[in-house]
């Protein structure tokens, strides 16, 4: 079975390799984009044979993608420039090299054509708005890494959240999963929200949060982050990428340490030479930024 779309890990199994495969977390409660977890070690699925094929009639090249669709897309799209715009954002921001792997992206026309692919070529994945898979070639090598979605209302978000996956995994050994996804959550924000995701905001300000930092790093498995592990994840890469200087020194040391060493241990230990009290400067940061928020909520959301 592959994983999904925000960690790239294989897992040894009697005839080789699995992929990693992560989803984008939107069709959980029908909004925001939704990742699904990967395939754990006693996981029996298997990659269905199937006629069934993903869409090829048209291909666009865009920065370091290659956009597949059966229907014609205009290469010169608002939606493309800005996602090759956010592709040197993201290895600007996080002071990555640049990478060549391409990151193929399969378009499909509406979501029934997507969704009856998607059960058909991977029939034991749960099902999801949008998916990123890493997927090892036959013969070795670089792995494969390819984003299936379709062109509904929420192609935005789920374009920049499955691509800022295929982009950190282009250079990175791995990524731990709640990390890759406060990533992805952070960036599939359009630029000029400053990563600020007012929905997350609004739930973590004025519900029980009661950050544990510690626990997302034992996360293995997409399927067990629900919308509170997404939140916080998201709450963490902000304080890190927006706060102060040492606290964004941390996280990109560590980014730096990845693409070498694919566990380079605990995140939080390195945080805690910032703040030796990580939730208070969390909840600090959370209060810092909802005070700085527009007054109508309405816009806030937009």
């Amino acid at each position: 079975m592959m994983q999904p779309a925000s960690r790239r890990r294989r897992f040894a199994r009697p005839g080789g390799w699995f992929p990693l495969l992560i989803v984008a977390p939107g069709l959980l409660g029908g909004c925001n984009t939704l990742k699904l977890g990967r395939p754990t070690d006693d996981s029996t699925a298997t990659v269905a044979s199937t006629p069934a094929t993903p869409p090829g009639k048209y291909a666009v090249r865009v920065s370091q993608y290659v956009f597949y669709s059966d229907f014609p897309v205009k290469q010169d799209l608002p939606l493309f420039r800005e996602l090759a715009e956010m592709r040197d954002q993201i290895y600007k921001e996080l002071q990555l090299p640049q990478a060549n792997t391409v990151v193929q992206v399969f378009l499909f026309e509406d979501e029934e054509r997507y969704q009856r692919y998607m059960r058909a070529r991977y029939p034991d994945l749960i099902k999801r708005r949008a998916f990123f898979i890493a997927q090892p070639r036959t013969r070795g090598g670089v792995d494969e890494l390819l984003v299936f979605a379709f062109w509904g209302d929420h192609v935005r978000q789920d374009l920049r959240h499955e691509l800022t996956h295929g982009l950190l995994h282009s250079v990175l050994k791995d990524v731990p999963l709640w990390l890759d996804e406060g990533l992805a959550e952070f960036f599939e924000l359009p630029p000029e929200r400053n990563g600020i995701n007012a929905q997350h905001l609004e739930q973590l300000r004025h519900g029980s949060f009661q950050p544990d930092m510690a626990r997302l790093e034992q996360l293995s498995q997409v399927q067990h982050m629900e919308r509170a592990e997404y939140r916080e994840a998201w709450a963490w890469v902000h304080l890190m990428l927006r706060d102060k200087p040492e606290a964004r020194a941390v996280l990109l040391n560590y980014l730096q340490l990845l693409r070498a060493n694919p566990a380079p241990g605990s995140l939080l230990a390195k945080l805690r030479e910032v703040y030796p009290s990580p939730n208070e400067a969390l909840a600090e940061h959370l209060a810092q930024i909802d005070s700085e928020r527009p007054a109508n909520p309405v816009a806030a959301r937009q």
